[in-house]
């Protein structure tokens, strides 16, 4: 039986909150994410929950997520579950001799995941070998009326519990010599080069992508900054002693329970959604995140292959996967949906 490790911002039932954030000591989960009761349904077993420091925030931080990390390499699991908003997953998975493999936004549920960036977290596998890394993908996504931002495609409906082996199988049976691998030479490595050699290769340009991570700076912080609101010491999680009245309940709350990282995003994200700056900064950024998006066109091309610190696929809600090639982390990102095209490129 195939074992899998939880990030602790997946909820179990009852299991305590332990590490996301001080604020959330001692939470208790009513419910069970979606995505744990999946890999139950499908034979999996969950065999604990790894740490993650301040909401998994790096911008402002040297955190790796390494207990997870280190117990997909260790062997200690075959698999994790998490989500990888700020890239310390796909980033460092390669170090580790893991892969990530990030799905399209909305075709895994994220009911049950503690909420971060609500448009860009999306639960992802990380797994040593790739192509079971996809089979395990498959059997995770699918429907769920309980995740409204769901989709509602032939790719997310056609996966169910069913039919989620023979999916998996289709995955890598695309003819990996039709895959057209897309590269940026100015945003590329000599890894990236080397490995689109192996096939039809394309050279594209790369709009935008000097202000990508500018872009999820600000949206990140922000959406944080909003979905952080919850935290007040009153409904759920960890209390502040000794207050006077509910507004330094909340003051001491917030500054006890949140680290520095998460301090400074919230700060960043007030700033940019406050009247003074929202045009200035958020509007802008969300205008240049959906020029993003209408750039990037699988016209001549199946995947793109870039280093693995870049957040195109992020952004845009589309596929990638990072893995360890000729020593060096790179990233491959696909169409929406067309997760089939990744697994075909390494499997």
């Amino acid at each position: 039986m195939s074992t899998v490790v939880l990030e602790d911002t997946i909820m179990q039932k009852g299991a305590p909150i332990v590490s996301v954030s001080k604020i959330l000591h001692g939470f208790k989960p009513l419910i069970t994410a979606t995505v744990a009761e999946k890999l139950l349904e499908n034979n999996y077993q969950i065999v604990g929950r790894k740490k993650i420091d301040d909401f998994g925030i790096i911008f402002f931080s040297e955190n790796e997520s390494s207990e997870v990390l280190q117990c997909v390499e260790n062997c200690e699991a075959n698999f994790a579950l998490c989500s990888d908003v700020f890239g310390n997953y796909r980033t460092n998975a390669p170090k580790k001799n893991c892969a990530y493999i990030r799905p399209t936004y909305g075709t895994v549920s994220r009911y049950g995941l503690i909420p971060v960036a609500s448009s860009m977290d999306q639960i992802g596998v990380l797994c040593r070998n790739i192509a079971d890394g996809f089979e395990l993908l498959a059997k995770i996504s699918g429907k769920d009326s309980k995740d409204g931002a769901m989709q509602t495609n032939e790719f997310s409906n056609k996966i169910s519990e069913k039919d989620a082996h023979d999916t998996s199988k289709k995955i890598c049976n695309v003819d990996t010599k039709k895959i057209r691998v897309a590269v940026c030479e100015k945003n590329s490595n000599d890894a990236v080069l080397s490995f689109a050699k192996k096939f039809e290769k394309i050279n594209i340009e790369l709009k935008f992508s000097n202000v990508c991570e500018q872009v999820l700076q600000i949206l990140t912080c922000a959406e944080f900054s909003a979905n952080i609101s919850r935290y007040d010491g009153i409904k759920f999680g960890n209390r502040a002693e000794n207050f006077r009245g509910i507004d330094e309940l909340y003051k001491k709350t917030r500054a006890e329970g949140f680290g520095l990282g998460a301090k400074t995003a919230a700060i960043l994200g007030g700033f940019v959604l406050s009247q003074n700056n929202y045009e200035l900064y958020y509007e802008k950024a969300m205008k240049i995140r959906r020029l993003i998006k209408e750039s990037i066109v699988f016209d001549k091309y199946d995947v793109i292959a870039l280093p693995c610190e870049n957040n195109l696929a992020v952004l845009a809600g589309l596929p990638s996967i990072s893995f360890s090639y000729e020593n060096c982390g790179i990233q491959l990102i696909a169409n929406a949906n067309c997760e089939q095209h990744l697994s075909a490129s390494i499997c």
